[in-house]
């Protein structure tokens, strides 16, 4: 999968999407095009690891020309094309064919989450999720027309909510979602509600699939904007902290190199790689 010599470690590419690869108001990622077509001639996987559904995923990946594996609903959902691990039996991993790759999900099934949900609104809270939404509704409070808002809602294991009640109430609510088995991952516009799964699992699951298909050593380096980031850029060999509005609380623990641009979004994306390619 890499072009890389034999001794040298062959590159991944983890990036979170929103306001990372995909500019927080446009979605557009044009600008980090020189490095996207750069890292495809090198043969360097880009796997996105984002908040975003695995149809939504999906119909990017065409736009990029991408034909790696990804990571869906903030680590909840692990999608692998047929045959990228040839000697690896997804299936009886159980991973499902869904919208054209082998899907696992990781994080249980979205139906559970939204039970549990329910019975936690009924009591004394008060929060929106994307399955009270009409399309409407849901193309407001993303920002995405309808048709595409439709694809944001269409879920596997996870549940975003707009949280409508006071800090108090929400540090009780914390606790039943605890009690409930269940966890939350602040995203960019989200409170994302699911088992205790992050994008570091995600990672994990794909860096296992990788280890065992291939005794190639690997350098990670992982691109993010926000604190739903942390956890995914804490695991990478280099770590890019791309300039946002909260980015300055992002802070790398155990990444061997960060590095901390300047730009927003897919400028900023381009930014990081330019220095990465000095490197590689």
């Amino acid at each position: 999968m890499t072009d890389t010599p034999a001794h040298k470690p062959a590159p991944l590419v983890f990036t979170d999407l929103d306001g990372t690869l995909l500019d927080h108001d446009t979605y557009g990622f044009e600008p980090a095009l020189p490095a996207l077509h750069r890292l495809q001639t090198k043969k360097i996987p880009v796997i996105i690891n984002s908040s975003k559904t695995l149809i939504e995923i999906v119909q990017l990946r065409r736009a990029l020309n991408n034909d790696h594996p990804f990571i869906a609903e903030n680590g909840s959902v692990v999608a692998v094309p047929a045959n990228y691990f040839p000697d690896i039996d997804l299936v009886a991993q159980g991973f499902q064919l869904v919208s054209g790759v082998l899907v696992k999900r990781l994080g249980g099934d979205r139906e559970t989450v939204l039970e549990i949900l329910s019975r936690l609104r009924n009591t004394i809270f008060s929060f929106e999720g994307f399955a009270d939404m009409s399309p409407a509704r849901l193309s407001k409070v993303t920002g995405l027309n309808e048709k595409h808002a439709m694809l944001a809602g269409q879920r596997l294991s996870t549940e975003p909510i707009l949280w409508h009640d006071t800090a108090e109430k929400w540090n009780d609510f914390c606790a039943l979602l605890a009690e409930n088995g269940l966890g939350w991952v602040q995203g960019g516009r989200f409170i994302s509600i699911s088992r205790p799964f992050d994008k570091k699992d995600g990672v994990a699951f794909l860096l296992n699939l990788y280890s065992t298909s291939s005794n190639i050593k690997r350098v990670c380096i992982g691109l993010g904007d926000s604190p739903n980031d942390q956890a995914m850029l804490d695991m990478m060999d280099i770590a890019v902290v791309i300039c946002s509005a909260r980015s300055s609380k992002v802070e790398p623990k155990g990444a061997g190199t960060v590095i901390r641009t300047t730009r927003k979004g897919p400028r900023g994306w381009q930014e990081a790689m330019d220095i990465i390619f000095s490197t590689l």
